[in-house]
């Protein structure tokens, strides 16, 4: 393989990676495991595909270090997204401590369903803990949009606040 060839075949590699991260950040994207398991196999190739053509070329013209970074990054994401489906989204039932399945359902009127969150009381020592369970029960939720994320951060901030006046 000469050397234009090389770089023509990394540059298509590098694109499709690209493609495929961009899918993965997409507001408002609804996923499903057959998509996310078909990303995750194209991955693989893409990834061969550019170790071979990287490899054909000399060294010093390397861009596997910088490639090798975004497929891992890349990669965790769709592991991450594939396993949240598997599991489905685990929520706190209204009444009990009990988890309870919510579908993946995306749509204008869909009503938030109730996660049992201490709101922030606005003390500094209890930042740490309130940051870490939001971001491990809303944040991180690849089934919540963006706005929904920001409606369950207000709702946890707004509540309380309220609760002063």
């Amino acid at each position: 393989m000469n050397a234009e060839t090389a770089k023509a075949l990394r540059g298509r590699a590098k694109a499709a990676l690209t493609r495929t991260k961009n899918f993965i950040e997409k507001d408002d994207q609804t996923f499903n495991k057959n998509d996310i398991s078909n990303k995750l196999e194209k991955l693989e190739l893409i990834y061969t595909e550019f170790d071979q053509a990287d490899a054909a070329l000399p060294f010093e013209s390397s861009e596997m270090e910088e490639f090798e970074a975004k497929y891992y990054e890349t990669k965790a994401k769709l592991q991450n997204i594939l396993e949240n489906l598997s599991v489905r989204t685990n929520v706190y039932n209204d009444n009990s401590n009990v988890f309870e399945n919510v579908s993946n359902v995306k749509s204008s009127n869909f009503k938030l369903p109730k996660i049992n969150i201490e709101c922030f009381s606005g003390d500094y020592k209890d930042w740490l803990s309130f940051k870490d369970l939001y971001v491990s029960l809303v944040h991180d939720n690849m089934c919540l949009s963006n706005i929904q994320k920001f409606q369950y951060l207000k709702r946890f901030i707004a509540v309380r606040t309220s609760k002063h006046n």
